[in-house]
């Protein structure tokens, strides 16, 4: 197993565990200094880098530090790999309801009966209106599902950035069409909305974790 190394700043607070690669890097960037304490896997206490001997010939060549010595190791992620990859899955869901959801709103507008199950409801139902209406309210509906599927592209790019409140409004907003669907009583849409719900729930969740680190 790859030895590695924790950080232990200035302000207390620990970074890593990262390879001896990514320590070299800090050392050289000056984000690292010679009194920073450092645990490796293979060590039970802290120590500062200079007894390190795998170190030592960096901080004899290292340039003058990017930030003043002692400051805390910055641009540096904590992030939980898991955590991270939860909240990028439930993010993109947004994307995938926006473009399923515009691909139903051609296909009604079109005529046909056929339509993908992860997509809003209500935009199938604004299109299906304007098609019956016919004339200008086809355009008029196709725009009204333009903007609601680029509220849910909003929603995935703030959701991807931490947002935690893209999580939540994109919830509600979703678990709303969801009851649609329940008055309607399509059955297969409520439950692929369900696991989309879970999903946004799922992401909000590790969208929590992550921020509160």
């Amino acid at each position: 197993m790859e030895t590695n190394y924790t950080i232990r700043a200035a302000d207390g607070k620990e970074y890593g565990p990262v390879t001896l690669g990514e320590l070299t890097s800090w050392v050289r960037e000056g984000r690292v200094n010679q009194d920073t304490e450092i645990r490796r896997s293979d060590m039970e206490y802290w120590a500062k880098a200079s007894g390190f001997t795998e170190l030592q010939a960096l901080f004899v060549a290292v340039p003058p530090p990017l930030a003043s010595a002692g400051a805390p190791v910055t641009g540096v992620s904590s992030d939980d790999p898991q955590a991270a990859a939860r909240l990028r899955s439930g993010a993109s869901w947004f994307y995938w309801v926006a473009g399923l959801s515009l691909i139903n709103s051609v296909v009604a507008l079109t005529g046909s009966n056929w339509r993908l199950i992860f997509g809003l409801g209500v935009t199938q139902l604004i299109a299906e209106l304007g098609t019956n209406f016919g004339g200008a309210a086809v355009a008029v509906t196709f725009v009204l599902n333009l903007i609601a599927t680029g509220v849910f592209v909003l929603f995935g790019v703030f959701a991807h950035k931490r947002h935690l409140w893209a999580f939540i409004a994109g919830g509600v907003l979703f678990l709303l069409d969801l009851v649609f669907l329940l008055l309607v009583q399509d059955w297969i849409s409520v439950a692929f909305h369900a696991w989309v719900l879970f999903s946004f729930f799922m992401g909000a969740k590790a969208c929590h974790e992550l921020n509160s680190r």
